[in-house]
């Protein structure tokens, strides 16, 4: 009897794990059938691979891809080709975020039942409509003037990306010899604004701002004084200039190394890290069923030294470009954080075929108090420093950093901001890799976008 209850239980859980396991491999199938079927190496596939998918749109209802005569055909214009490569993507799928790659079945027609084998009548192919806007891009791509690095802008109120650039790129139609290693190829593949991470440098003095303002009563009138450089807890932190006995708002504005890591210091690790975190830190967002590389805030030890500088965006912080894109969008929009939406819809030949995407929820980064001090001390920033000239005429805020990556290498150039004109709700982040001051090489690149959108 005791043999036989036994006997039984372990046929039970036999039983019950095979059931499990039928269960999973079906919602597996389910899922994920049309990735499975539609990958490159497929050879099935590679005889059709895109040469008879739907078309890509931009916002204005420009085609960016599409098929002719079983032949994949992109936009006529080099510059625009080259610019949206990434969001795009070619034939062989080697950009995994973009949206030749993420929505390949859709795009081909995939039947769940028939597989990419089933007949014309019964694929479904979908057209795709983003709200990129291709001359922005295009505009934002002569601007980066050969750096690698990304552009990225979108409406912070509705969440539309109206551009999404990352370099180093290529022409589709031309595309490099990709076989030998070149210096110049590296990341050639990725999406910089979705799949990377920089350090921020005086950019994320923002957001010791707004844990200054959530955390201390007196921040906005709390002093510290730089002589052009301190020593915190037995490191010298130095600043490129001699700023005097000065303010958060003056702090922003002259980008006080001494001010901002002093504030990181009197703060704390602790209110440092809830601060980022309840920003988002640490975690990735989701645009259009692409996740983005997660922003890092870390400190190389508890000494008070790493803390400052972690507070002036050295040390371990790392920033993804979209993600930071949101952070400023939210000061703009009353402390309200919307994820950017790339994709439109996805349409097919009838109204009954057509694929809306939801807006994920907006999130709460701030307070409409905190957001709107933000505002006025972005908006000082900008209208005090060298880049005031490039902005002229535009109710621009923002701020630049200049991000040290090591003895020998030229700093990240940095840019976020965003425009408080009604008419042009954006915000934008623009990051110049390995060139020098933010303002010098980034700045303009935002600029030009937003006269852009403004005339």
């Amino acid at each position: 009897m005791k043999n036989s209850r036994k006997r039984s239980v372990l046929l039970f859980l036999l039983v019950s794990f095979f059931l499990c396991g039928v269960v999973f491999l079906s919602f597996e199938l389910c899922i994920n059938s049309s990735n499975w079927a539609l990958k490159p190496f497929n050879e099935h596939l590679a005889l059709d691979s895109l040469a008879n998918a739907g078309k890509i749109f931009d916002r204005n209802s420009v085609i960016l891809a599409q098929s002719v005569n079983s032949k994949r055909i992109y936009n006529e214009d080099e510059q625009i080709r080259k610019a949206l490569l990434h969001t795009v993507g070619d034939e062989n799928f080697n950009i995994s975020t973009s949206l030749q790659s993420k929505f390949r079945d859709q795009l081909f027609g995939y039947n769940f039942f028939m597989g990419i084998d089933s007949p014309e009548f019964l694929k479904k192919r979908r057209d795709i409509h983003i709200n990129i806007d291709s001359k922005l891009c295009k505009i934002a791509l002569s601007k980066l003037s050969g750096y690698k690095g990304t552009a990225v802008m979108y409406n912070y109120k509705t969440g539309e990306l109206l551009c999404m650039v990352s370099t180093p790129t290529y022409d589709i139609k031309n595309p490099p010899d990709l076989k030998n290693k070149n210096a110049d190829n590296d990341g050639i593949f990725l999406n910089k604004a979705l799949s990377s991470s920089y350090t921020p440098g005086s950019v994320f003095k923002i957001i010791t701002a707004i844990c200054a303002l959530e955390n201390m009563p007196d921040a906005a009138n709390k002093k510290f004084t730089c002589n052009g450089a301190e020593i915190i807890n037995g490191q010298r932190i130095t600043c490129m200039g001699c700023h005097g006995n000065i303010n958060l708002r003056d702090g922003l504005r002259f980008s006080c190394n001494i001010v901002l890591g002093n504030f990181a210091v009197a703060l704390g690790k602790k209110n440092m890290q809830n601060t980022t975190a309840s920003l988002g830190f640490g975690k990735s967002l989701n645009i259009d069923f692409v996740n983005t590389e997660p922003s890092v805030y870390d400190l190389s030890a508890d000494a008070k030294d790493a803390l400052a500088w972690s507070g002036i965006g050295q040390d371990k912080v790392l920033l993804n470009p979209i993600h930071m894109l949101t952070i400023v969008g939210s000061i703009a929009n009353s402390g309200i954080s919307v994820t950017p939406k790339l994709i439109k819809e996805i349409s097919g030949e009838s109204t009954h075929n057509k694929l809306n995407f939801k807006q994920e929820e907006s999130k709460r980064y701030m307070s409409n108090e905190i957001a709107d001090s933000l505002k006025e001390m972005m908006l000082y920033t900008a209208k005090n420093s060298p880049i005031s000239s490039l902005f002229s005429g535009s109710d621009v805020c923002a701020k630049t950093g200049t991000a040290e990556v090591g003895s020998g290498k030229k700093p990240h150039a940095w840019i976020s901001g965003f425009s408080k004109n009604e008419k042009t709700p954006v915000a934008f982040v623009v990051v110049v890799e390995h060139s020098g001051f933010g303002g010098e090489y980034a700045a303009p690149v935002a600029a030009a976008m937003l006269n852009h959108l403004q005339n």
